[in-house]
């Protein structure tokens, strides 16, 4: 608790406008609102905290926006409910029971490889504008050697520039940010307004302690090269959806 608690301080410290905290979908719920508290209250009151976790009801939205987060980080997958064993009615009941209880809604058009066709990818771009999300967008598959899905091969950062143009065009103004991950320039210049840094383990690595994550400041050189003005601190866009 103390190591993840250090390093959302630090992200913090280093201007990060919200503070994401991921689990596995099979990570418990209860004791992830526990480490949900603490980070809160090791942050203050005007820190912006997403939660990224497994699949919940009404009764796990409440227990979440009273442990302290702003909002969620929630997707439907592209071909969810074939390529993985959830159904896609489990995932639009967990947005639906999080708005319900006035918790932001963030979303993107993801994993995108190179198998999905271009009717898909509109179908999810129209989908996640439905969601009234505080922030869509798209991101690549990272696959893990030796997978399945590592046999469909990855999107170039070039073409998948090309398809978050599009779904920051598809959704509109109505929502307002677009993000991309992994952090990269042309998904930047394509449109991207928020990148996300990242510690710990993730699912597109093999390593306890992810070598694929960017810092902070690593984010922040992306934006500015492109000459986007960045935001230091708890983030008034993000606030101002809450």
């Amino acid at each position: 608790m103390e190591e993840i608690i250090e390093r959302c301080d630090q992200f913090q410290r280093a201007g990060a406008n919200s503070i994401y905290l991921m689990t596995t979908a099979n990570f418990d719920f209860v004791e992830f609102l526990k480490i949900g508290r603490e980070v809160r209250a090791a942050l203050g009151p005007e820190a912006v905290l997403l939660a990224n976790t497994g699949d919940f009801g009404r009764e796990g939205a409440e227990a979440l926006h009273q442990a302290g987060f702003h909002g969620i980080y929630h997707a439907l997958r592209l071909r969810e409910g074939k390529v993985t064993l959830i159904k896609p009615e489990t995932r639009l009941r967990t947005i639906q029971a999080a708005k319900e209880e006035g918790l932001v809604i963030a979303t993107c058009v993801e994993p995108v490889g190179p198998e999905h066709s271009v009717e898909e990818l509109t179908e999810m771009t129209l989908l996640t504008r439905d969601m009234a999300p505080v922030f869509s967008g798209a991101a690549r598959r990272i696959p893990i050697p030796g997978t399945v899905l590592a046999q469909e091969g990855i999107v170039s950062e070039a073409n998948m520039a090309l398809i978050l143009a599009v779904v920051r065009l598809g959704v509109g103004y109505a929502v307002p940010l677009n993000c991309t991950h992994e952090p990269n320039g042309m998904g930047v210049l394509a449109g991207a307004s928020i990148l996300w840094a990242e510690e710990g383990s993730n699912p597109r690595d093999v390593r306890e302690q992810t070598s694929r994550g960017y810092s902070v400041e690593g984010c922040q050189t992306v934006l500015r090269e492109a000459h986007w003005k960045v935001a230091e601190g708890p983030s008034p866009a993000v606030l101002r959806m809450i």
